[in-house]
C-alpha cells in the first residue's frame, strides 16, 4: 500500500511540474519576444508603447490593424508587401522567434 501512495504522489507531483511549465511558457516567451524587439534593434526605428525610434512608424496597435500572418511576412520581407519600403529584410529569424516578436507586441 506504501509503495501505490509513494508511486501516485509522485506521478501527481510531475503532473503537477508539467502542467506548470505548460502555463508559464507563455510568459517566456513574451520575455523572448521583447528580447529580440531590442537585440535586433526594431526599436532603433520603431516606438513601442512610448520607447524607441521615431524613423518607423509606433508598432503599440500594429497587431490591432494587421494579422499575425501579415505582420510575419512583413518582418521576413517588407519589399515583398511595400516595394520601396526602407526596413530591412529580417528572413534570418525563425519563424519561432518572428512569432515571439509578433506575441510581444500584443501584449
Amino acid at each position: 500500500m506504501n509503495h501505490f501512495k509513494y508511486t501516485f504522489c509522485s506521478l501527481l507531483i510531475l503532473a503537477l511540474i508539467i502542467s506548470a511549465s505548460f502555463l508559464f511558457s507563455g510568459c517566456s516567451l513574451t520575455y523572448s519576444g521583447e528580447k529580440l524587439f531590442y537585440q535586433e534593434g526594431c526599436s532603433q526605428c520603431h516606438s513601442y508603447k512610448g520607447k524607441g525610434g521615431r524613423m518607423g512608424p509606433d508598432l503599440s496597435a500594429v497587431t490591432n490593424l494587421k494579422s499575425d500572418s501579415w505582420i510575419d511576412t512583413y518582418i521576413q520581407n517588407p519589399q515583398k508587401v511595400y516595394p520601396f519600403a526602407r526596413m530591412p529584410s529580417f528572413k534570418h529569424l525563425s519563424s519561432s522567434k518572428r512569432s515571439a516578436i509578433i506575441l510581444f507586441l500584443k501584449n
